[in-house]
């Protein structure tokens, strides 16, 4: 599961992004990120209160080739 501050409990909007686990203001809430305090929020997105659905992963078939 990709973390984005957007969806995450400790991020508040107001003038700006502020995240309150790290005490800082954010420049950008719609990048991936590798927080460890990442805890997902049961309302959704700060601006649009939209859930998280995770992307379907699709396996794409490989050929196995052979060298002679």
């Amino acid at each position: 599961m990709k973390k984005y501050c957007r969806y995450c409990s400790f991020c508040i909007c107001g003038d700006c992004y502020y995240c309150t686990a790290k005490e800082k203001t954010l420049k950008r809430v719609d990048r991936a990120v590798n927080c460890n305090d990442f805890a997902i929020s049961e309302l959704g997105d700060v601006d649009t209160g939209k859930q998280y659905k995770p992307r379907e992963v699709v396996e794409q078939p490989c050929e196995q080739m052979t060298i002679l």
